[in-house]
C-alpha cells in the first residue's frame, strides 16, 4: 500500500526534531508558536492565516542545525546577525509545495519591521514581525528562567514595548502587551502546557494528505538539516537513504518496501540533532559520558517518527540502526528475532557509508577495506551476514550509491 502521510503530523514531528537542537532549551518553536498565535488572535487574523503563522513559528529555525549556533541565536540574540540561518531556512523550504507557503516568513524573521523589503507580500510581512517579536520574547524568557514565565512579565513587557516602530510593527507591538496582560498566557509558557496546547489546535487547513513522493521530500529536507549538523556527517543520511535502497532491491524487496526502507534510511539520524556539536566533532574517542549522550539519538529518533500516523513501522526501521543481532547494541537490547530485515539493512548501510565518509577521528576509508571490516562486525554478532554479502560482492555499486548522493 502506497505510504499517506497527513502533513499536519508530518510538521508537529518535523518541530519535535528541531526541538533537540537546542539540547535543554526544550520547546523553542512551539514557545514562539504559542506566542505569535495569541498575538495575532488580537490582530483579528482568520483561521487560515493563524494555522500558517502556527507553522511558520514551529519551523522559523529549520536553518540552524548547530547547537553552538542555537545557543548564540537564542542567549545572545544582541551579538551578530541571525539572518544567515534564516536564508537557510528560507532555501529549505521553498521547494516544498505546501511548506513553500512558510518561506519568505521565515526568511525575513530577524529583519526589522522598518527594513523589510518593500516588494514583500503584506501577509508574509506581518508574519516575519510576529514570529520576531515571539523569538524576542522567548529569548528573553530563556535568559531569565522557564520555569516561571509569569515573573519576567514586567520586564519583557517594557523591552518588547521599547521596540515598538524600530524593530517591530507598532500594531504588532501592541497586540503582544494585549495578550501578555492576561496572567494565563504567561502561565501557559511553562513547560507543562505548551504540548498541550499546541494538540489542542487543529491547524486544519495543514490536514492534507500527502503520497509517498511527496513525503521523500519532507524526508529529504530532514536529512538535510541532519547532515548540516558537521561536515563530517554531509550526505550520510542521503548515503545510507540510497544504500538502502540499493541493498534492499538485490535483496528482493517489493516497491512499497522499498520506498519506506529509504526513508528510514533518510531519517535514521534525525535524533542526531540533540547532540552537542562538541561531542560530533570530537576528534578522539568518547567518555563514558558523552557516549551515553550519543546513545540517545536512536531512542529520540524513534519518539519522533513514530509519533506521525503511517511510520509506526519506518520508524523502527530507522531507530534500530544502532541495535545488534546479540541483543548488545542500543536503545533498546533488541536481539536477532526482534530485527526485520529492512532494519538489518539500514544497520548495514549505516556503518558502510560512516566507514566511506570521512569522521573527525579518522580519515575515509579504501573501498577494498570495507568488506573485512564488515566482516568483523559480523563475526561479533552486530550486523547480517546475508546483508553484509551482497554489499561486498556489490562492491563497487555499494560504494556509489554510499557516496554519490543524487
Amino acid at each position: 500500500m502506497p505510504l499517506q502521510i497527513d502533513l499536519r503530523s508530518a510538521v508537529l514531528a518535523l518541530s519535535d526534531a528541531l526541538d533537540l537542537v537546542g539540547v535543554n532549551d526544550f520547546q523553542h518553536g512551539k514557545r514562539v508558536a504559542m506566542i505569535a498565535r495569541e498575538s495575532a488572535t488580537l490582530l483579528g487574523l482568520p483561521q487560515a492565516r493563524l494555522d500558517n503563522l502556527v507553522c511558520a513559528c514551529l519551523l522559523h529555525d529549520v536553518g540552524v542545525s548547530s547547537t553552538v549556533m542555537h545557543r548564540q541565536l537564542v542567549h545572545d540574540i544582541e551579538s551578530g546577525d541571525g539572518r544567515a540561518h534564516c536564508a537557510r531556512g528560507y532555501e529549505l523550504l521553498l521547494p516544498f509545495a505546501h511548506l513553500s507557503l512558510l518561506a519568505n516568513a521565515i526568511r525575513h524573521h530577524h529583519t526589522p519591521w522598518p527594513e523589510l523589503p518593500a516588494d514583500l507580500d503584506e501577509a508574509d510581512a506581518l508574519d516575519s514581525n510576529l514570529i520576531l517579536l515571539a523569538d524576542r520574547v522567548d529569548s528573553l524568557l530563556l535568559r531569565q528562567g522557564i520555569e516561571n514565565p509569569l515573573a519576567h512579565r514586567e520586564g519583557i513587557c517594557g523591552e518588547i514595548a521599547a521596540l515598538a516602530g524600530r524593530e517591530l510593527a507598532p500594531d504588532v507591538a501592541r497586540a503582544f502587551l494585549g495578550a501578555a496582560a492576561s496572567a494565563a498566557f504567561w502561565i501557559a509558557l511553562g513547560p507543562r502546557h505548551v504540548q498541550p496546547y499546541l494538540n489542542e489546535l487543529p491547524l486544519s487547513s495543514w490536514r492534507i494528505t500527502i503520497d509517498f513522493p511527496q513525503f521523500r521530500h519532507v524526508a529529504r529536507l530532514v536529512s538535510s538539516i541532519v547532515d548540516a549538523k558537521s561536515h563530517f556527517t554531509a550526505a550520510h543520511s542521503l548515503g545510507v537513504a540510497q544504500l538502502s535502497r540499493h541493498l534492499g532491491t538485490r535483496l528482493g524487496l517489493a516497491a512499497d518496501a522499498l520506498a519506506q526502507v529509504e526513508i528510514a534510511g533518510l531519517m535514521h539520524d534525525v535524533g542526531k540533532l540533540c547532540v552537542p556539536d562538541e561531542i560530533i566533532e570530537k576528534p578522539a574517542h568518547l567518555t563514558r559520558l558523552e557516549f551515553s549522550v550519543m546513545e540517545r539519538h536512536s531512542f529520540e529518533t524513534y519518539q519522533i517518527l513514530r509519533h506521525i500516523p503511517g511510520l509506526e513501522t519506518i520508524a523502527e526501521w530507522a531507530a534500530f540502526h544502532h541495535e545488534a543481532l546479540n541483543g548488545r547494541g542500543y536503545p533498546f537490547r533488541h536481539a536477532g528475532e526482534r530485527l526485520s530485515l529492512e532494519s538489518r539493512i539500514v544497520a548495514v548501510a549505516d556503518v558502510f557509508q560512516a566507514l566511506a565518509q570521512e569522521r573527525p577521528y579518522r580519515g575515509p576509508q579504501p573501498a577494498e577495506e570495507i568488506p573485512r571490516v564488515l566482516e568483523r562486525f559480523v563475526a561479533n554478532e552486530i550486523l547480517d551476514r546475508d546483508v553484509v554479502a551482497v554489499a561486498s560482492e556489490d562492491l563497487e555499486a555499494s560504494w556509489l550509491a554510499a557516496t554519490r548522493p543524487l
